[in-house]
Formats: C-alpha cells, sequence, structure tokens
C-alpha cells in the first residue's frame, strides 16, 4: 500500500502541550526560587533576633547593676546627709561651748561625744572656775565633777567630766 501524502514529523507536544509545559516549569522555577529567597531571609532574621535577644539580656542586667549603683548612692547620699547635719549641729555646738569659756579659764582639750563632754585646762583660782564655768555647764549636763590640782605659777589644772542621762519615755 502506497500513500499520496508524504509522512510528516510528529511533535513530541503540540503547541498548546508546550506553552502549559513551559508556562508550569516557569512557576515551578519561581516557586523554588521564591523559597530559597525565603529561607534565606527567614534564617537572616532568626539570626538578628537572637541577636537582639542576646542586646537585651545584656541591657538588662546592665540596668540591674546600675539600679543597684543608684541605690548604694542614694543611700550613701543619706548617710552623707545625716554626717552633714550632724557636723553643723557639732559646730553651733563647739562654737556656744567656746562662748561659755570666760577669759580667766584656758582649755587644753576638748573631748565631745553623743552624751558626755570632758574639758580640760587651767583657771586662775578654782572659784574663778566654780563661778564662771560650772554653772553653764550644770544647767547643760545632768552629772559634772570636776577634778583640780595646782600646778606650779600659781595656777589651778582642772579636768571636768560632763554628762547627759538619757531621758526614758514614759509609754
Amino acid at each position: 500500500m502506497r500513500s499520496f501524502i508524504k509522512p510528516r514529523k510528529k511533535r513530541l507536544l503540540d503547541r498548546m502541550s508546550a506553552l502549559w509545559l513551559s508556562f508550569i516549569i516557569l512557576v515551578s522555577i519561581g516557586l523554588i526560587v521564591f523559597g530559597v529567597i525565603i529561607h534565606y531571609k527567614s534564617s537572616f532574621y532568626i539570626k538578628m533576633l537572637d541577636s537582639l535577644q542576646h542586646q537585651n539580656a545584656t541591657t538588662s542586667k546592665e540596668v540591674t547593676n546600675l539600679s543597684k549603683k543608684v541605690m548604694l548612692i542614694n543611700s550613701q547620699k543619706k548617710i552623707y546627709d545625716e554626717v552633714e547635719k550632724t557636723n553643723d549641729v557639732l559646730k553651733v555646738s563647739m562654737k556656744n561651748l567656746f562662748d561659755l569659756i570666760p577669759d580667766q579659764i584656758t582649755l587644753t582639750s576638748v573631748v565631745m561625744e553623743r552624751n558626755s563632754l570632758l574639758l580640760k585646762g587651767y583657771s586662775i583660782s578654782k572659784e574663778a572656775y566654780t563661778l564662771l564655768l560650772q554653772p553653764p555647764l550644770k544647767s547643760i549636763f545632768t552629772k559634772s565633777e570636776v577634778k583640780f590640782s595646782k600646778m606650779k605659777d600659781a595656777k589651778v589644772e582642772f579636768e571636768s567630766f560632763n554628762t547627759i542621762q538619757p531621758q526614758k519615755v514614759e509609754k
């Protein structure tokens, strides 16, 4: 048998199938590229998130340390203010004490503690001390003891120990 038509070569895919197949391949390649890009971006963001968490932990430790330092500085400031206030009161007390000392009496040592005062010095006579310095001391302190001793140059050396007894608070 013979045919009058010359056989033509057949294509593996017709035009429509080739168009669909190329579209599917292009979309698949696009999806694969998109997936790879998403993967790299997500790993980048995960690393960045880890870095930020580490920074956050470090910063919170620094904040904790700084807040401790602030509390320490505040407590030191309170102590400083108390000492400064006590020193001011002590200055006023010392000035008042030296205002009490008459010209006939010379002090050689003053020891002031919380509830006591120790004065050492010399006076022209025992009576000068008794008349000029003892009354103001007795008005301030609850207990006042004085020891006298004669010096070579006719002066009297004294040692006065004065205390304030704390008052009991009744409830």
